[in-house]
């Protein structure tokens, strides 16, 4: 995918030709008006410049009836055929059709991802598929609309109440539709075509706004409905990275978290260090009973003053160097090697799977903000993230 617009010369979808038969109508008839003004203007202040007409030979005209009927009974023509194809284009994509003979797709905007939840199939397999677009590799991380070809595609679209408006636009299907925090529009299309479209962010939404991509794939009906009807989470076609790099894109975590530079956004860095000294004061003082481990929370001032302080120091530079004997009051549960207890707490070195794991199903409260829970992560995703992020410490 490049970083230009993409599909104005395509129309796939079974709107697109109402729509560009509208579009051009209005082009051709609005500089149709333009020159009828403006080329009279031109026209005549060409030909009674004042070093051709002499003062004496100015009359007054106080009005042409016939001329003042003609240039208003005309605009007035034109603005209702202007009326009249912009207002049936907009019925068309503005009246959904029966939800009962169409498919129905959830979709999620957010910073900067879009996400797609299917209905349930015969089995009740619910296909998730959601993702961010790599910079690096140029591709997508699952983040594609898998649909059948002529059919009836709803979708009901919305973003979460503390994200930004985006804008959900398909240039191939002449589609855009604002999609609004804590709220609900719809939109709908039947494509006509099979193929690959690109979908954009239309809406300004941040940092990553131009890269807020996603694209339609519009497969033959019973390639779609073999897919559809798997338990499979694997998508059926399409170049889109499921590597752990690419699934951080994808769950959102580069919003907050840098990943291959040691810049700091709201959490910590995941490449450069696992914890800072300030964040092992706050655990230190504050507990921590957020994360779901079998051992449950941590109480707070296991350590205090100068002991804390040796601990923190100790901890956030990766656990190198002399263990201060204060550092007992951690090894108890998190090991002598500080790498955890068999899933009872957490390393103090490396992200584990049991941390991930629990981070993204409880969330996490630490020193920066709050993580919200992410429930729809699987445990492939978990140990694809694992090994990213190990080998990127390593």
């Amino acid at each position: 995918m490049s970083n230009t617009l993409e599909g104005f010369n395509a129309g796939a979808s079974t709107l697109s030709a109402d729509v560009d038969f509208a579009f051009w109508l209005h082009i051709w008839l609005s500089l149709g008006l333009f020159l009828s003004v403006v080329g009279p203007m031109f026209y005549f202040a060409w030909k009674y410049r004042a070093d051709k007409v002499k003062n004496e030979d100015i009359g007054t005209v106080t009005h042409h009836t016939g001329l003042e009927i003609t240039w208003t009974v005309i605009p007035v023509i034109i603005m209702m055929v202007f009326f009249y194809y912009g207002n049936t284009t907009m019925q068309m994509f503005r009246t959904m059709p029966a939800e009962s003979q169409s498919i129905v797709v959830n979709v999620e905007g957010s910073k900067w991802k879009w996400k797609y939840e299917y209905p349930a199939n015969a089995s009740g397999h619910v296909h998730k598929i959601g993702g961010v677009y790599d910079r690096d590799k140029k591709t997508m991380g699952l983040a594609a609309l898998y649909v059948p070809v002529n059919t009836n595609i709803i979708l009901k679209m919305t973003a979460p109440v503390d994200d930004v408006i985006h804008s959900y636009y398909v240039p191939a299907f002449r589609m855009k539709e604002d999609v609004v925090p804590g709220r609900t529009t719809q939109q709908w299309f039947n494509s006509s075509k099979v193929g690959q479209f690109d979908v954009e962010c239309a809406e300004y939404c941040g940092t990553d706004h131009s890269y807020m991509y996603s694209k339609i794939v519009v497969m033959e009906k019973a390639d779609y409905e073999k897919w559809f009807e798997s338990t499979s989470g694997d998508t059926p076609k399409g170049d889109f990275a499921k590597d752990g790099k690419s699934l951080l894109r994808q769950h959102g975590c580069k919003s907050c978290h840098a990943i291959d530079t040691d810049k700091v956004l709201v959490g910590p860095s995941l490449k450069t260090r696992r914890l800072t000294k300030e964040q092992v004061l706050d655990v230190i003082e504050n507990g921590q009973d957020k994360l779901g481990y079998a051992m449950g929370a941590m109480p707070a001032d296991m350590a205090k003053g100068a002991d804390a302080e040796e601990i923190a120091t100790y901890v956030a530079s990766g656990m190198k160097g002399t263990k201060p004997a204060s550092f007992a009051a951690c090894s108890s549960c998190h090991g002598e090697d500080g790498k955890g207890m068999n899933g009872m707490s957490p390393s103090l070195i490396s992200y584990d799977k049991t941390l991930i794991s629990n981070v993204f199903k409880h969330g996490k409260q630490g020193l920066i903000g709050t993580m919200p829970k992410y429930l729809d992560i699987s445990d492939e995703e978990v140990a694809a993230i694992v090994k990213y992020l190990n080998k990127t410490n390593d």
